[in-house]
């Protein structure tokens, strides 16, 4: 492993553990501002029930949103400081840009499609709530689609950023 290499992954354990800091953060004040529990599997069988309980999973895609938002932001200054590389030293760059290639990172990358595709759709669904002054039924079964949407998105995305690793 390169210097450059080294310094990269120095500052994408930075990043990363920044991230699951602020995920952390906000999960406990959640937790302290809500009174709520930490979202469980049997979270999901609550999507079906009351109305409060309905509103409860758009609490906790406000949470998620707030993380993805937070993460992607996170990850795009450390993309804009590796590649920024390329100006001072085009080999340099290619050497910090082999990692990519690899497959922790391409799992990684897996990841952030998953957070880029969820912030945006459900960036787009709060948008709809807000001009088309949806209620709350229509909030969570727009945001249902958000995740299913997601879902396809990010599968279809990772087996396409993961095949060169699988072959």
């Amino acid at each position: 492993m390169t210097l450059p290499q080294g310094l990269f992954l120095a500052g994408f354990t930075v990043v990363t553990l920044a991230v699951i800091a602020f995920a952390g953060v906000v999960l406990v004040s959640a937790r302290r501002v809500d009174g709520g529990s930490f979202p469980t599997w049997a979270l999901l069988g609550r999507i079906a029930r009351s109305r409060e309980e309905r509103a409860e999973v758009a609490r906790w895609a406000f949470y998620a949103h707030r993380i993805s938002g937070f993460g992607i932001f996170a990850f795009l200054c450390l993309h804009v400081v590796d590649v920024s590389l390329y100006a001072f030293s085009p080999p340099l760059y290619d050497s910090v840009h082999v990692l990519y290639g690899s497959a922790p990172m391409r799992v990684f990358e897996c990841a952030l499609l998953l957070a880029i595709c969820f912030h945006t759709l459900n960036g787009l669904r709060l948008l709809a709530v807000d001009l088309a002054d949806l209620g709350i039924a229509a909030s969570v079964r727009l945001l249902g689609a958000v995740t299913v949407v997601t879902v396809v998105l990010g599968v279809a995305g990772s087996i396409v950023i993961m095949r060169p690793v699988l072959s």
